[in-house]
């Protein structure tokens, strides 16, 4: 056999190299960081979570911002000028858990709390917003994803050291930890073998259930906590790789712009009178709906073509080849064009929401609205200065008017306003009537102006007012007003409000009032709720106005 017929091994093909398993070396700073951040974790459980988001989050959350803020902070970063204002923002927002009670503004406070508070916590720690459009976006989902993948890595972080102290600790944590399950087979049989004993662990532990709840809530947040902080901290920053897309064909995007900006052309021109009479204050003649009809059409007018055209827009700022970063003159005038036509349809839309609460007064829907129209016209000042000023980025500019307006509308309070509103416009003579169905839908913001109709001239509308406060006594303040035999013999009804208002983590500013509204009406009228008691509910089908 000849050397040429020996079969040639040939090497195995290269595998890449594993990436290196993080691990996390503690000091003593990390160390006293997990210790206070666990605390403040539990307290925000208790009194924000179990508190009903109300001002126990308030309260809570500030001392986990500052801990997270301190324990971040490095000396030679210094965070720009808009994660300075994002972390301002994100303690503006906290008060909103105070001064309202309404959930959906409570969502929106919370989730811009999240994105604010990664922001500013990144910037502290010497990562900027990446550049892009998307850099932002980026940003949020790198911090966010570490926060999920260095969790196991965080947590074994605290159970390993060369300090022999540290060790020693740990073991008694551990070996206390494996003495629960006993612990709680001897309580038991200890309360079962004694009467006084039993009664003394029933008055020490009477919400034992409710606390081992809290604890267990506790335990599972923490670990995500600690992750974000430590990877946040020690983790090396690095730039995302950069795009090797070029962009489509500007012809392409032209002629795809073009079509909706001719139809648009048409439809502003064909519809001058319907849309321009919102502005003189009137209905356009030859048309046959009312100012519900009227308003509501262009709302919704505006929701589907501004969200058409700002994907659309935003689509051309990311697939556009640029020169020099900015866009070619064919481009930007088809963009101008669209992005005008879309303001002047917001404004339109604003003018006759005006009309339409002259008319029928304030509700949330409608508060709301007018909410979103100035976040969209903002956003679409913003993407007309990025036509021509490549540096302005949309999307930062967006999450910053987003939370200034909902800080607004928390602080200020709209359900509050809207109460305020219809309530002063009805007084005044400029509503002939008022919704007491709808003051009641408010909340605990209602309630102190259904006390206040319970004193107005017009006799149905004092006993609708009677009849709404009876309703919301019976349901929504959970039977805290009771009916009770007094000593001397007399029904009359007793005022505990104090037993939830004292808990702070429990109450809010509206709350407050609601029961300060309460008590007031009871102590001037104790039968007032055995006197309507029997009264028909005579609700109103207000589903056509309460848009």
């Amino acid at each position: 056999m000849s050397t040429n017929d020996i079969p040639v091994q040939q090497a195995p093909f290269p595998t890449a190299p594993k990436p290196p398993k993080t691990v996390y070396t503690l000091d003593g700073r990390d160390r006293i960081f997990s210790a206070v951040l666990l605390a403040c974790t539990l307290f925000c459980v208790i009194a924000g979570l179990w508190g009903g988001c109300q001002a126990g989050f308030t309260v809570s959350f500030l001392p986990l911002f500052t801990v997270c803020s301190i324990y971040l902070g490095r000396r030679n970063a210094r965070p720009g000028v808009y994660a300075g204002v994002c972390g301002v923002l994100a303690v503006c927002l906290t008060p909103v858990f105070l001064c309202t009670s309404g959930s959906f503004i409570r969502f929106l406070a919370m989730c811009l709390l999240a994105v604010l508070s990664v922001i500013w916590f990144s910037s502290l720690a010497g990562k900027r917003i990446f550049p892009g459009e998307l850099g932002l976006v980026q940003r949020l989902a790198r911090q966010i994803g570490r926060m999920f993948v260095r969790m196991p890595c965080s947590v074994s972080a605290l159970f390993k050291s060369d300090d022999p102290r540290t060790k020693r600790v740990m073991k008694a944590l551990l070996g206390a930890a494996c003495a629960v399950p006993l612990l709680g087979v001897v309580t038991v049989l200890l309360i079962r073998s004694d009467a006084a004993f039993e009664g003394l662990m029933q008055h020490m532990f009477a919400d034992v259930g409710q606390t081992f709840a809290q604890i267990v809530v506790a335990l599972i947040v923490f670990p995500f906590l600690l992750a974000f902080g430590f990877s946040t901290r020690k983790d090396a920053d690095t730039q995302p790789k950069p795009s090797v897309f070029k962009g489509l064909d500007t012809l392409f995007i032209a002629a795809f712009l073009s079509v909706p900006a001719i139809c648009y052309l048409v439809y502003l021109f064909s519809q001058l009178a319907y849309f321009f009479s919102a502005f003189s204050g009137i209905l356009p003649e030859g048309y046959a709906f009312s100012y519900a009809e009227y308003a509501r059409r262009g709302f919704f007018e505006l929701c589907r073509i501004a969200g058409i055209n700002l994907c659309m827009l935003y689509a051309m700022l990311l697939l556009s080849k640029k020169m020099q970063e900015k866009l070619p003159v064919m481009l930007r005038a088809l963009a101008t064009f669209i992005d005008l036509f879309t303001l002047l349809l917001i404004s339109t839309a604003a003018a006759k929401m005006i009309l339409y609460i002259r008319q029928y007064g304030v509700t949330l829907k409608r508060l709301g609205t007018s909410a979103f129209m100035l976040f969209m016209a903002v956003v679409f000042l913003t993407l007309l200065l990025r036509l021509y000023l490549p540096k302005v980025r949309v999307l930062p500019v967006a999450v910053v008017t987003a939370a200034i307006i909902v800080a607004v509308l928390g602080i200020g309070n709209i359900y509050s306003f809207a109460a305020w509103y219809n309530y002063t416009a009805y007084e005044n003579g400029t509503l002939p009537s008022v919704d007491t169905a709808y003051l009641q839908y408010l909340g605990d913001e209602g309630i102190p102006y259904l006390v206040k109709l319970t004193q107005c001239k017009d006799p149905g509308t004092r006993t609708q007012a009677y009849v709404q406060l009876c309703d919301a006594v019976a349901s929504r303040y959970f039977g805290e007003y009771e009916f009770v035999d007094e000593k001397a013999q007399e029904e009359t009804y007793f005022v505990p409000s104090e037993k939830i208002c004292g808990k702070l983590t429990q109450t809010s500013i509206p709350r407050r009032r609601a029961y300060a509204a309460l008590d007031a009406l009871l102590a001037e009228n104790p039968d007032f709720l055995r006197e309507y008691e029997n009264v028909e509910r005579a609700y109103v089908d207000a589903s056509d106005i309460w848009f």
